[in-house]
């Protein structure tokens, strides 16, 4: 009897997966055309009140490529983010629809000052380098035509008469010395000429130091100091405060978007914080909020914990707090402890748990000012 054999059901197939888009793929360029150019209203009023110079000076704190190089992922970061939320928790991401276009546009324009920047550099550099090699060119010329000039005079002249030659031949140590030594000789052929047409002249001809050559060291002169006073014209279209500035104004809107995801997510942990990488140090350090104020006591925990001194028996900067026992006036015995000035009953103990920080609060997380006008 033939037994039948049961098949095996085939594997249930997952759904595909969405694909991953790799980095490398979003660009800033790609952003522009999904999200549209930015609204100039609302980038207006992004940027009314803060002043150029907070800007530029918050632009000086970092490289301009950093940023080029992270807001993209940073932008795709951040709309992953809000479309996995429900619509309370975008709720709680209290930020404009128009910020993450407003970041893009301003991050291209910084990428193509960057871009313009560098290819004046670029060219400056060339420019700088070829004038170097020409000045040099010169100068060797110079020194060599001078040479061959002196030692002609002095088969011309003999030795006795080279002293005034000597006097006036000067250094080469600059352009323009060279330049006034090579004239001083030609200023020289042509008076030694004019005094003894007859013989000096003559000599001087004959080892080849004559008109011709004095005619040679004055265009060499020429030449010599021209390449020394060329100034490299470096006509940049973008400065370097320009680029500054426009650093400045991507940072200001990192800082907004940054502050929104972060503020949801102290309520809600599970909102997520997009990030970044080349340009995370500088927004790591304003993460935390500004320093809290001190209670109604007027205390401040210790710097650096949320513990009190061992014992708890230490009186703080100023003597205003109880010694060991609670039965001491603080020096000088004429002002009431910080936070109260009536003493328990008894007077002579001070409250339970003396010396601890008001409510256990947490100490002032130290934190540098946040990036000026990024606040609003």
């Amino acid at each position: 009897m033939a037994t039948s054999k049961t098949r095996k059901p085939a594997p249930a197939t997952s759904p595909a997966e969405a694909p991953i888009v790799s980095s490398t793929t979003v660009t800033l360029d790609a952003l522009a055309r999904e999200l549209g150019p930015a609204d100039g209203a609302f980038a207006a009023r992004t940027y009314a009140g803060i002043p150029e110079e907070d800007l530029v000076a918050e632009g000086t704190r970092i490289d301009s490529q950093s940023l080029i190089d992270d807001v993209p992922q940073f932008v795709a970061s951040a709309r992953r983010i809000l479309g996995s939320l429900s619509e309370a928790q975008r709720g709680k991401v209290r930020m404009p629809e128009a910020l993450l276009p407003l970041l893009v546009a301003e991050a291209g324009r910084l990428q193509a000052m960057k871009r313009s920047h560098d290819a004046a550099a670029t060219e400056v550099a060339g420019a700088r380098a070829a004038l170097e090699a020409q000045g040099r060119s010169a100068m060797r010329d110079g020194i060599a035509e001078r040479d061959l000039c002196y030692d002609g005079l002095r088969n011309a002249l003999g030795a006795r008469r080279m002293a005034r030659v000597d006097a006036v031949v000067g250094r080469a140590d600059s352009p323009e010395n060279l330049a006034r030594g090579l004239e001083a000789l030609a200023a020289f052929i042509d008076e030694t000429r004019r005094a003894d047409p007859l013989q000096d002249a003559k000599l001087l001809e004959d080892y080849g130091v004559g008109a011709e050559c004095a005619a040679t060291l004055r265009a060499t002169a020429q030449r010599v100091r021209g390449t020394g006073s060329v100034q490299i014209d470096a006509g940049r279209r973008v400065t370097q405060r320009a680029l500054d500035l426009q650093d400045g104004r991507v940072t200001v809107v990192i800082e907004k978007i940054l502050r929104a995801f972060r503020s949801a997510r102290r309520v809600d942990g599970t909102i997520l914080v997009p990030e970044l990488n080349k340009a995370a140090w500088m927004f790591e350090v304003r993460s935390g909020s500004s320093a809290k104020k001190a209670s109604a006591g007027g205390d401040k925990p210790p710097a650096g914990g949320d513990k009190p001194p061992a014992g708890g028996d230490r009186p703080s900067a100023g003597g205003d707090r109880p010694s060991a026992g609670g039965d001491r006036p603080p020096a000088g015995g004429d002002k009431p402890m910080a936070g109260g000035d009536k003493p328990m009953a008894g007077g002579d103990k001070p409250p339970s748990g003396a010396g601890e920080a008001q409510g256990n609060a947490p100490p002032a997380q130290p934190a540098t000012p946040p990036i000026p006008g990024a606040g609003g």
